[in-house]
């Protein structure tokens, strides 16, 4: 840890900020200083993600609900600006090791720290829980251990209880959290209320008081299981806190005491100034010197350290010296790998500091999230306020937004911080209670060069499986009609394919002539031919690839219009004998006959000719069920219908919005379209709208029917999937990923079935989720 130069230094409102403690693909997380001299932690968010309007409001909503929170045991927010540049927020700095790394290092804690434990995490729970809030991940490391007693951190998953409507922020079907910390009606996926927390806290107190967890299985399901059905194992818990501890792992949420409760059943504590054994006061004090040593500081506070005609710090307003300006240069914190070369070498991250993404995620067996690299800033085009796309960003936005709603899940959070110099993230307790050692080998994913699908750890159980986490962006994925192949494609251009039901890598197929790597030549989709023996895949440089899947070898490269390229919303369909492949991008549609590769028509939206600056206005195209007609949904709020053969224009029909998604149903009587947070239904032939409105708390990004037409799949921000009936257009079931990334507003770019209609497959942001489901 060293001082920042001042071309290092981004601006944080009145916050001096002087050395840097962390960073990864969402920000960086910096010690400032308040004009008083007081230290906090101050979370950077990085360039690429400002441009969307979408995150600044998510990232406000989260500083809102997280300034509700105050008392003595929680790490408080003291300023935020979601309107600054680069947004920030800070909160109060804590330098104490995070629980999960005090057991691991010192041991378990002994009865009476741990009793001041229990009644420190009971006193912030109650602080949370009267601001509206649940926290949903109290677990070790989110648990610093100061000077003074306990502070929990991180509410990046925390939603306010009482939302209005209770779908603004709480949806029921969410599964957040870590296995083995967190309650059984959370574990299943129904609604949560405080008791929820306090069953986290019994377990917290059980790994405290023996370094095991309560509820233990050799993999995430198992644990998933114990924590629903099994008894809890208190074995070793001291007697004074075993009866405590049951009683907060009561299976129903009625039987657990409050945080009250919990309080009371400690009865009044001697007050003391050193709460924990010396050993973890040492891992304090390690931390206090390790800051007096950068800061240039005597064990006082002392001299104040001068970098270049700036003070970093002062015990008194007026002793620094003028911000950098808007604009002065930062650092880029992530940056486009191509493949083949390695990936820089992680910054060091304190123990129990919330510098970038949770450490584990629900489904994945424990296996650690890779590094994500982040696209490099300014590859996304912000469009004139006022066009009539502004509205409707493409799906390249929405994947930086989506970054950008993973960042604020971690900056919105009081963040706590141990500045243990050399020391790598915190470990977390596994599936199986036992934590990572120091030292450990990264995974293959984090060492290996260009970004990629990391070492197959995938979660099962008899309803779904759920791929390990990607190590960068996944843009699509799609199920092959035979159902035994998935083809998933990512940020910067690879296609993978992986085994169904399995979800093992089988192969990665690479253009033969590609000239450049990363962004640029995003995958924009991909599509198999009806009969499966094709795969389309279409990159933004408007280049559509064909591969023969049964060799996987490479075909034929069609191009598409110059138009075309850089559009960020691009749709790839075959007509359904096969014979036409349509590819969208921005206002232009061209086709090919399959069978010859020639290019048959070029399609473009009558807004291109009369507002040529307007920017992808074509969201989706679809086939009628004869393949005459191509229907293309607009942005601008329009359905269009051209005859494939003459490439004229048929129809025009207006909706109320702009079109995100678009489904024919495999008898082609009708067609479905997303518009925004809702479905809509046309009779295809009559183009006559069908009266029922599908409406959902959260917005729609796809659609897919299931190959015998009775029902159709909605998949919403957040990772949830629900069915309908075709034939009431009732509602029939809920799916969820149960994957920690849902809670971080991950967006389902791509849904499909297999071709007997058996398997449903997801894809989020970082995984795959497929469903069984008949």
């Amino acid at each position: 840890m060293e001082l920042l130069g001042e071309r290092d230094r981004p601006v944080a409102g009145p916050y001096r900020l002087v050395t840097e403690l962390g960073r990864g693909g969402m920000g960086r997380v910096l010690l400032g200083v308040t004009p008083d001299g007081r230290l906090v932690a101050v979370k950077v968010v990085s360039p690429q993600f400002v441009e969307d309007d979408g995150f600044r409001l998510r990232f406000r909503r989260e500083v809102e609900a997280s300034r509700k929170v105050s008392g003595a045991y929680t790490a408080a927010v003291v300023g935020a600006d979601a309107d600054a540049p680069l947004p920030w927020l800070a909160s109060v700095f804590v330098p104490g090791p995070a629980l999960s790394d005090v057991v691991r290092r010192t041991g378990p804690l002994p009865a009476e720290a741990a009793t001041r434990l229990a009644a420190g995490l009971a006193a912030a729970l109650g602080e949370i829980h009267r601001a509206g809030l649940v926290h949903r991940d109290l677990k070790p490391s989110n648990v610093l251990l100061a000077g003074d007693g306990p502070r929990v951190i991180d509410f990046g998953i925390a939603r306010a209880t009482d939302s209005e409507g209770g779908t603004a922020i709480t949806r029921t079907g969410w599964l957040v959290g870590s296995p083995a910390f967190m309650s059984p009606e959370q574990a299943e996926g129904h609604p949560l209320t405080p008791a929820s927390d306090v069953f986290s806290l019994g377990a917290v107190l059980v790994h405290a008081c023996t370094g095991r967890v309560p509820f233990a299985g050799s993999s995430t399901p198992q644990t998933l299981y114990q924590v629903v059905h099994a008894a809890p194992d208190l074995t070793g818990v001291p007697d004074e806190l075993g009866e405590l501890a049951g009683r907060c792992l009561a299976k129903d949420p009625t039987q657990r005491p409050t945080p009250t409760g919990v309080l009371q059943s400690l009865g009044q504590l001697a007050p003391t100034v050193r709460p924990w054994p010396e050993a973890v006061h040492a891992l304090i004090d390690e931390q206090h010197a390790e800051i007096i040593r950068v800061l240039g500081l005597s064990d006082e506070g002392g001299p104040h350290v001068e970098l270049g005609t700036a003070t970093a710090i002062g015990t008194a307003a007026g002793q620094f010296g003028a911000a950098p300006a808007v604009g002065t240069p930062t650092e880029s914190v992530g940056t486009a790998h191509p493949p083949g070369a390695p990936h820089p070498a992680p910054p060091s991250c304190a123990p129990g500091m919330t510098a970038d993404l949770p450490t584990e995620t629900a489904l994945a067996n424990g296996a650690p999230a890779a590094d994500r690299s982040a696209p490099p800033a300014g590859t996304g085009t912000t469009e004139p306020p006022g066009q009539p796309g502004s509205r409707h960003p493409t799906r390249r936005r929405l994947l930086l937004g989506a970054l950008g709603a993973t960042a604020a899940a971690a900056v919105a959070v009081p963040l706590g911080l141990d500045l243990l110099a050399g020391s790598g993230d915190a470990p977390d307790v596994d599936a199986a209670g036992a934590s990572t050692p120091p030292g450990a080998a990264p995974s293959e994913a984090a060492t290996s060069g260009a970004p990629r699908s990391p070492s197959p750890h995938v979660s099962r159980t008899p309803a779904l499986a759920v791929s390990e986490e990607w190590d960068t962006l996944l843009t699509t994925a799609k199920i092959s009609p035979d159902g035994r192949t998935i083809a998933a494609g990512d940020l910067y251009g690879n296609v993978v394919l992986r085994h169904v039901p399995t979800l093992e890598p089988l192969d990665s197929l690479t253009p033969s002539r590609r000239f450049g790597t990363g962004i640029d030549h995003t995958v924009g989709e991909l599509a198999f031919s009806p009969d499966g023996s094709l795969l389309a895949a279409c990159d933004d440089t408007a280049v559509v690839t064909l591969w023969d899947v049964a060799s996987h070898k490479e075909v034929a490269r069609l191009q598409g219009d110059p138009d075309q390229k850089m559009s960020g919303e691009d749709r790839l369909k075959f007509s359904r004998d096969g014979t036409v492949l349509a590819f969208s991008a921005e206002s232009t549609i061209t086709l090919w006959d399959v069978a010859s590769r020639r290019k048959t028509v070029t399609l473009v939206d009558p807004v291109r000719r009369t507002q040529p600056d307007v920017e992808g206005v074509l969201a989706d195209v679809a086939f009628s069920h004869d393949g005459r007609t191509l229907i293309a949904g607009t942005s601008t709020g329009k359905l269009r219908y051209w005859d494939v053969t003459s490439g004229r224009l048929t129809a025009n029909l207006v909706v109320p919005g702009g079109v995100t998604d678009l489904a024919v149903s495999p008898d082609g009587k009708v067609l479905a379209g997303s518009l925004e947070d809702e479905v809509r239904l046309w009779h295809t032939h009559s183009r006559s709208e069908i009266k029922q409105v599908l409406t959902f708390p959260q917005p729609v990004s796809s659609l897919a029917f299931s190959p015998d037409g009775r029902s159709l799949a909605v998949g919403q921000t957040g990772g949830v999937v629900r069915t309908w009936s075709t034939g009431t257009w009732n509602p029939l079931r809920e799916f969820d990923a149960d994957v920690e990334e849902t809670e971080r507003d991950s967006l389902p770019f791509a849904l499909s079935f297999s071709g007997d209609g058996a398997l449903l497959l997801l894809c989020l942001n970082y995984q795959l989720v497929l469903w069984k489901v008949r």
